[in-house]
């Protein structure tokens, strides 16, 4: 379905020069109408209509959609487009509607056709919108629609269809017109027989180089899942505000945020990433904190905030937040948020947080008192990030070795890469004095790994032709499951792209940038970032939105493009520059210092 010709692939490496600014026109899908199909699973029709159940209840924007008109339960959505047989039914039609930001009902939710982008990027930075394509086969009169946020018909075009059209209908649009736009609607009018296969809107890129415009994309689709009213970034941004929010995600959006403020780029005003930071304080801090711990997720109540039933209190997650926000609190020299996360990680009893055999626990169930009975034990950066927020807190607490030393459970990408968005210390070769690890070159054999798997196990996909790789974690393929996949396991067809950004700062960079040209091309790096999930063959993705890779991506793509300029890397100096890091890395590191080396050696 997203084959990439060898033609699409020819001009994708002939694309402009990295370095050079542009403006050029993408496609962002509105909706892709592909069912997600589970091989051997028995179809699901939806009770009362001529619709499977495709389990993936929202668009590529992270909205959600529905049906309309006297016919819709007419409409047939059986294979990848959605079909209208209208042509005995003179008096009836049917259409489906799409909102463009957020769910249909939050009307305080709207896109500004001008700038697309989240509202915390600057002018120079955003994107437009500038037309609305579709692609639709059959005979009859098809009407597109743009309502605003309070109904009001914006614009609207009916097209006459043939029975086979030579290509998809564009239509331009005035950014201006559109400053709060809503909903965007087809509808197939009377006596109409056709299929729609997609709706698209036309994308018109900033006028920066490549390699911001990669970091700003990321940045994007991370910034559709914040609530700026609550202070929480949503784990998915078609969830409704205040039904699952992800502390680990709004601890790197704040990180993400500020790092976006910093010269010379300046994404982002400092005024606003600051205001950022504080809102995403206020909120995090008001919340229940057994033993100093945060939750996994939390949900809205009657009375605030509150963890989300079924989860926990995770000391992953509370590692993730004070990492990110101690290095953004560093970055924007606030001094007072500074010694306020300090105060909340100093209530962290990690002695009660520790199992039998001295690892730390993964937390506490959701009851605020049960320790969970598996532990930070296994080799990567998860444990490493654990263990290095037990030595902030209490630099003489008892160290725990990690089993399996350089070897990623099942091979899974991201646990190599997660400790190097926030600390530079693991560029080095340097045997760890914890485990003797020399965490640079398990970086690179991952790395190598994951790349040589695909090339090996799938020579002939999609994926093989264009170099793209990632077995790593996140939402399942078909948006039901969360699913881990690493190159220690065979037969693995799923990939998270994710994995890319985040290995990108051992990559040459160039190179990189060549790759995610051809992503876009495939359409798996669309304006509003990458994709959850693909099959290797290119056959099915998955368009969620999840905040946790997109915050990955964000951090990623940065440390991406500051290799790639040889620009001082900001999160780096910060992290050296903080006293509670440097504390922290010293466990791995017993002489790292608070200094920034002119390179350092993944960059080498």
């Amino acid at each position: 379905m997203y084959f990439l010709s060898t033609c699409a692939l020819f001009l994708g490496l002939l694309a402009s020069s990295l370095g050079q600014s542009e403006s050029r026109q993408v496609w962002q899908p509105v909706h892709h109408y592909f069912i997600n199909r589970q091989p051997g699973k028995e179809a699901v029709h939806v009770a009362g209509t001529r619709r499977l159940n495709s389990f993936t209840a929202y668009t590529h924007l992270g909205t959600d959609f529905g049906f309309m008109g006297p016919a819709e339960h007419d409409i047939e959505w059986q294979q990848d487009a959605v079909c209208l047989h209208l042509g005995q039914e003179p008096e009836a039609w049917a259409g489906m509607w799409h909102s463009l930001a957020g769910l249909a009902r939050e009307q305080q939710k709207s896109l500004n056709f001008s700038a697309a982008w989240t509202e915390l990027l600057e002018p120079r930075y955003q994107t437009r919108v500038s037309s609305v394509r579709v692609d639709a086969h059959g005979h009859g009169r098809l009407k597109l629609e743009i309502k605003s946020d309070t109904q009001e018909l914006l614009w609207s075009s009916v097209l006459t269809l043939e029975e086979a059209p030579e290509a998809p209908v564009v239509l331009p649009v005035s950014p201006s017109a559109f400053k709060k736009a809503k909903l965007i609607n087809w509808i197939a009018e009377p006596g109409s027989e056709l299929c729609i296969d997609g709706l698209f809107l036309g994308i018109e890129t900033p006028d920066i180089p490549f390699d911001e415009y990669v970091l700003a994309a990321s940045y994007a689709k991370l910034a559709r899942s914040y609530d700026a009213g609550t202070g929480f970034v949503k784990d998915r941004s078609h969830l409704e505000d205040g039904a699952f929010e992800s502390i680990a995600s709004t601890g790197m959006f704040a990180l993400a945020t500020a790092v976006l403020a910093q010269p010379p780029l300046q994404m982002i005003s400092r005024e606003n990433a600051l205001k950022t930071l504080n809102n995403i304080h206020r909120a995090v801090k008001a919340l229940d904190r057994p033993r100093g711990l945060l939750p996994h997720f939390v949900r809205r109540s009657a009375t605030g905030y509150m963890i989300h039933p079924g989860t926990e209190y995770s000391t992953m997650d509370t590692a993730l937040y004070y990492h990110s926000l101690l290095l953004g609190a560093e970055l924007l020299q606030d001094a007072d948020l500074k010694t306020a996360l300090i105060s909340a990680m100093d209530q962290i009893d990690f002695a009660k947080l520790r199992l039998p055999a001295g690892e730390v626990s993964h937390g506490i169930e959701e009851d605020g008192r049960t320790l969970l009975t598996h532990g930070w034990s296994d080799w990567g950066g998860e444990s490493a990030l654990v263990m290095m927020l037990q030595n902030m807190v209490d630099e003489h607490a008892p160290r725990h070795k990690m089993a399996r030393p350089a070897q990623a459970w099942q091979g899974t990408g991201f646990i190599t890469e997660i400790q190097s968005l926030f600390y530079p210390d693991f560029d080095s070769d340097v045997p760890d004095a914890l485990d003797g690890v020399k965490w640079l070159s398990a970086r690179r054999r991952m790395l190598s790994a994951q790349k040589d798997y695909i090339q090996r196990t799938w020579p002939h996909s999609m994926a093989a032709r264009i170099g793209l790789y990632g077995l790593s974690a996140g939402e399942g393929v078909y948006g039901d499951s969360y699913f881990v996949g690493g190159v220690d396991l065979p037969g693995q067809s799923v990939i998270h792209p994710h994995y890319v950004l985040m290995s990108a700062a051992l990559t040459n960079p160039p190179e990189t940038y060549e790759l995610l040209h051809r992503l876009e091309h495939a359409g798996l790096f669309i304006p509003w970032g990458m994709v959850e999930t693909t099959m290797v063959d290119g056959s099915l993705y998955l368009p969620m939105n999840g905040s946790l890779n997109a915050s990955f991506e964000t951090l990623g793509a940065y440390h991406l493009l500051v290799k790639h300029r040889s620009l001082p890397d900001a999160i780096y100096a910060a992290s050296r520059q903080s006293r509670e890091l440097r504390r922290a890395a010293q466990l791995f590191y017993p002489q790292a210092q608070g200094r920034e080396p002119a390179t350092t050696s993944a960059s080498k």
